[in-house]
């Protein structure tokens, strides 16, 4: 349809790109009116944003586009469920926190970081109370690369002698062996 909306949002599975494509959908064509649908806190203007979207509405495109729009949807519900089944999981497992509360992350922004796919509940808490530990106060291991790490080596942190025998098993499983020496400094100061 030649529209550039991808070229003015970083993200158009974002709250603004899905308006504007749900509207787009629904029959609006003109570009000012869906560029009122611009977030606050997208740094393109209402203006940039309306010129993005000046093409032509061709019905075998909208068609497409309806059913990439579908396909998106679905895969969000789909991934809405994995959460929902993972975060059930979690819960039902034993509780080798002994109840102690998360640590708290003294990095500022570190666990912050925005990640398409990342669980949309506190998939850092759920690890903790499984496996008693936080494996994100180590540097370099966020808590996607913790789940691979207890995906691969278990959730029994107790069978590692030293931070420094468990760095050695996260490097191999990340694939990030070069990190080995980063991730072991880390250790050491925790």
């Amino acid at each position: 349809m030649n529209l550039q909306l991808a070229n003015v949002l970083t993200d158009i599975s974002g709250a603004t790109g899905q308006a504007i494509i749900k509207a787009i959908l629904a029959g609006e064509r003109n570009p000012h009116k869906l560029a009122e649908f611009r977030d606050p806190r997208v740094k393109a203007s209402e203006e940039q944003i309306a010129q993005s979207l000046e093409g032509n509405w061709q019905p075998d495109l909208l068609f497409l586009l309806k059913h990439e729009q579908d396909g998106y949807e679905f895969c969000q519900r789909q991934i809405a469920e994995c959460d929902r089944q993972l975060a059930q999981y979690l819960q039902q497992r034993e509780d080798r926190s002994q109840g102690a509360p998360l640590p708290e992350e003294k990095r500022k922004g570190r666990l912050k970081k925005k990640r398409g796919n990342k669980p949309r509940f506190d998939l850092r808490k759920g690890l903790f109370r499984m496996t008693g530990t936080d494996l994100t106060r180590i540097d370099g291991i966020d808590v996607m690369t913790a789940t691979t790490v207890i995906s691969e080596a278990g959730y029994d942190m107790s069978k590692w002698k030293t931070e420094n025998h468990f760095v050695s098993l996260a490097a191999a499983v990340s694939g990030q062996s070069h990190q080995r020496g980063h991730w072991q400094r880390s250790a050491a100061h925790q």
